[in-house]
């Protein structure tokens, strides 16, 4: 995940993400990451450096594959548009799911 230039160089990267889905930005220019692969939700600072793991699927097991985000800063509320980690076998498809964090 890079920040580009207008000639496409890349100025700022983060790399320890597996099929980044979705990203958000606060008022401050952090960047909430969706990172689909590792089940988790990711705080950067604006230039990019890790700040906290805000959410990952060891600590909420329900939180798989995270697809979207939307970010109510006057509420500091997060919430997350997400799979289901539970198996259904009357369906093939993954149950969508929409959960809420206090951050």
């Amino acid at each position: 995940m890079s920040e580009v230039d207008e000639h496409g160089r890349a100025i700022k990267s983060f790399n320890d993400v597996h099929n980044p889905r979705h990203l958000s930005l606060d008022s401050a220019g952090r960047v909430l990451v969706a990172d689909r692969y590792s089940h988790r939700i990711l705080l950067l600072s604006s230039e990019l450096q890790l700040q906290r793991v805000l959410v990952d699927s060891k600590i909420q097991p329900k939180l798989w594959e995270p697809k979207r985000l939307c970010y109510n800063e006057r509420a500091s509320e997060l919430y997350v548009l997400h799979a289901s980690n539970e198996s259904i076998s009357q369906t093939p498809f993954p149950f969508v799911l929409l959960s809420v964090y206090k951050i």
